[in-house]
């Protein structure tokens, strides 16, 4: 099985390129919209912190039946995917990070600048999405496909209490200077036996790839894969490149070298 955590202000839209080839690859593919996320509820008692979406996933595979389990996790998502691998490391067969959280503070100057109470609220809003074309900021170049469901992400995301959710996401793990420090993973993540492969965009804005080199040189186990002239979501705008790599890896052996770029 191969699960599918999203990132912040997404939903399972983000993996929508993707989850037909791990299908017919032989996987049985669950991507959910993640708790405030896409259609599911978004409940002001809840928790929106990454340790909290990590505790989702447990109680969500528990309820299952799930033993044993790949993770693929996009962004925020990837930090979740990291956090669930170092408290269930048992349950983990292998484990991708695209464009992750936790390998560092730097992050979009986007995501800090909501971090700012009112500040943020005035600015996320849906005339600030257009004009400054946020979800465009996720490419390097932006994939034809985006036009089938740009309508939909938008819909998502002006669903009444999502402004919320997201800045209370962004909020508990993010602030003006960048990556709190607590969310860092990396060098828990030395200690981790899970095969990890990360994988990120060369032109990445939100979470730039300088945070590749730093898994090179602190992971010398994992895989590290940056795929050129490609944005935040490689699995989306560079699929011909991105499936293969994901699925090799998933039916390969554990990861051997520190160097593959593509």
């Amino acid at each position: 099985m191969v699960l599918l955590p999203h990132g912040l202000s997404d939903s399972l839209l983000s993996w929508y390129c993707n989850i037909d080839h791990l299908a017919d690859a032989g996987y049985h593919v669950i991507a959910p919209d993640m708790p405030g996320s896409g259609e599911s509820d978004k409940l002001s008692h809840l928790e929106y912190d990454p340790n909290s979406a990590a505790e989702f996933v447990y109680d969500f595979t528990q309820e299952l039946g799930v033993e044993k389990l790949s993770l693929v996790g996009s962004s925020a998502g990837g930090l979740v995917a990291g956090l669930f691998s170092l408290e269930h490391p048992d349950m983990v067969e292998k484990m991708v990070l695209v464009g992750s959280g936790g390998f560092g503070r730097r992050v979009s100057w986007l995501l800090r600048v909501l971090s700012i109470p009112v500040l943020g609220e005035i600015m996320y809003q849906p005339w600030f999405n257009r004009k400054m074309e946020v979800t465009k900021h996720l490419f390097h170049r932006t994939p034809p496909i985006l036009d089938e469901f740009l309508p939909e992400m938008d819909r998502l995301k002006a669903l009444p209490g999502a402004r919320a959710v997201v800045l209370r996401s962004i909020r508990s793990s993010i602030t003006l200077r960048g990556l709190r420090e607590r969310e860092y993973i990396i060098e828990r993540l030395k200690d981790s036996k899970v095969p990890l492969m990360t994988v990120w965009g060369a032109e990445d804005r939100i979470i730039p790839v300088a945070h590749a080199e730093h898994a090179r040189r602190e992971l010398p186990g994992s895989i590290v894969n940056v795929i050129p002239e490609c944005g935040h979501w490689p699995q989306m705008e560079k699929p011909d490149l991105f499936n293969p790599m994901l699925t090799d890896f998933l039916k390969g052996g554990p990861a051997q070298t520190a160097e593959h770029e593509s």
